[in-house]
């Protein structure tokens, strides 16, 4: 009998119910596209694509096709409010808001049950993330100190968790999978900070009224929570009304996703082993249904029973489906959901809507005496591994913190290297940081040294990585050392 026979059986099936040998599909089918898309350097490579194609588009004869793609204007309007943004800004005020929603959605899974969930686990990659924050902060506000650029300083402050755990990935057996998991964990909290970082220095007028609408709506959404509701629906209902809030108020609409997250229920309705209890008594009426069902055809009483499932296993398959509902958390469906979007969709998109700089001669001899680009490029290439690294060793000499299983000094050195890749949030902070009348000038001047910071941070912390791991002779982290 085939392997689904014996679970057939398993779960109470009697063998005539069975299908062909030939028949019995597997019961994990996966498409070669789902294939492709669930491996861990295709999320990096679309990103990539969507940058590169942007940059050669912009620096071809379709440039002015490019740049007027995303100043077409697009809105609605109910009654008296409404919206008319450009084509850039729904992307960047609303795309972008599901992104840092996602984004959230992770945060608060790791708080719940991942790598930030003692204090222990969480202190390490948070108080790197903080040095690594820190330090390109201070770098940038040293070089570009009393200049019309000097509000930028945000702007080295993010790490790209999806180039940099992509990068990781290219030596997925090389590096310890301690590595790995901090490297996640310190993103993630880099991700919270720059959130933070645009709520509070990077939102310029706020309408009050608004904002307490969304903010209230926000409570709802807790209270929705507390109260049972785990359907997907009335979270997105509330959450458009709450981004739209948060968009005329003023404070950056991303900020509400990151909020609204928080207020996703992260338990199911039961617990695992309740589900597997009730399916099985689920799966016993079913076939119960299916018998009575053949022993009512066998009497010549109704012809092609085997066409369809009969009314009463339409309930039960109903059933079924609501009880795979329940015991599934929202915050796990939805974000199982929308994660895919993200890194196939939403994330490519923003890099070919915003990485089209038109490079010549002339403007990289501007771009390379200007110190809002210099500021950028240390602050990541510099700022990023220094702040990592020293806050890292501090917490660990102090005794309130240890290197994860495996992890070498040389290794936390390469990925500090890594998080300086800043690329998407650093590219989105770029386009908030800057005001003034040469705001233009300085966000094209801020792109380009986070394009040139992010290709030399990959390059630098990967050719260290493979160095401190080549051969497997990287140092115990708890081996003895001379400091």
């Amino acid at each position: 009998m085939s392997e689904n026979g014996n679970e057939m059986k398993e779960i109470g099936v009697p063998a005539s119910a069975e299908i062909g040998e030939a028949e019995v599909p597997p019961l994990e089918q996966v498409s070669p596209l789902d294939n492709l898309f669930r491996r861990a350097n295709v999320g990096p490579l679309l990103l990539l694509a969507g940058a590169v194609s942007a940059i050669v588009l912009a620096n071809s004869a379709a440039h002015d096709w490019y740049h007027h793609l995303w100043e077409t204007s697009i809105g609605f309007a109910v009654g008296d409010a409404g919206l008319d943004k450009p084509l850039h800004l729904w992307i960047n005020d609303g795309l972008m808001c599901v992104y840092f929603f996602v984004v959230g959605l992770e945060i608060k899974r790791e708080l719940l049950a991942g790598e930030l969930v003692t204090r222990k686990k969480a202190l390490l990659p948070a108080v790197a993330a903080l040095g690594g924050m820190i330090a390109p902060a201070l770098i940038y506000t040293a070089v570009n100190w009393g200049g019309e650029g000097a509000h930028g300083w945000g702007v080295p402050m993010a790490t790209d968790i999806a180039f940099a755990a992509g990068c990781l990935a290219l030596l997925k057996g090389r590096v310890p999978a301690g590595l790995v998991v901090f490297l996640v964990a310190l993103a993630i909290v880099d991700d919270l900070g720059a959130v933070a970082v645009i709520a509070i220095f990077y939102t310029d007028q706020i309408d009050v009224a608004p904002l307490m609408i969304g903010a209230s709506l926000i409570i709802l959404a807790f209270c929705m929570g507390q109260l049972g509701v785990r359907r997907t629906l009335p979270y997105a209902l509330i959450g458009t009304v709450i981004w739209f809030a948060f968009l005329r108020s003023g404070v950056h609409a991303t900020v509400a996703g990151v909020l609204l997250a928080f207020a996703i229920p992260p338990d199911a309705r039961y617990k695992t082993h309740h589900f597997e209890v009730r399916m099985r008594e689920l799966l016993r009426r079913f076939v119960k249904a299916e018998e009575e069902w053949r022993d009512y055809g066998a009497h010549g009483e109704h012809i092609g029973k085997d066409v369809q499932v009969n009314a009463r296993q339409q309930r039960i398959i109903r059933a079924i489906n609501d009880e795979c509902h329940h015991v599934e958390a929202p915050l796990q469906r939805i974000e199982h959901t929308l994660g895919p979007v993200c890194v196939l969709l939403i994330l490519p998109l923003f890099a070919f809507s915003n990485a089209g700089l038109q490079i010549d001669s002339a403007g990289i001899a501007d771009a390379l005496s200007s110190r809002v680009t210099w500021g950028v490029m240390l602050g990541l290439c510099v700022g990023k591994p220094l702040g990592i690294t020293l806050a890292s060793w501090i917490v660990v000499r102090l005794g309130v913190a240890e290197l994860p299983s495996g992890v070498t000094w040389t290794q936390m050195i390469a990925v500090g290297m890594i998080a300086g890749i800043g690329f998407t949030m650093s590219l989105f902070i770029s386009g908030l940081a800057f005001t003034g009348t040469d705001a233009a000038q300085h966000a094209t001047e801020g792109k380009l040294g986070i394009m040139a910071a992010s290709v030399l941070s990959a390059i630098l912390g990967l050719t260290t990585v493979w160095a401190a791991t080549a051969g497997g002779r990287g140092r115990d982290a708890n081996a003895p050392s001379a400091t």
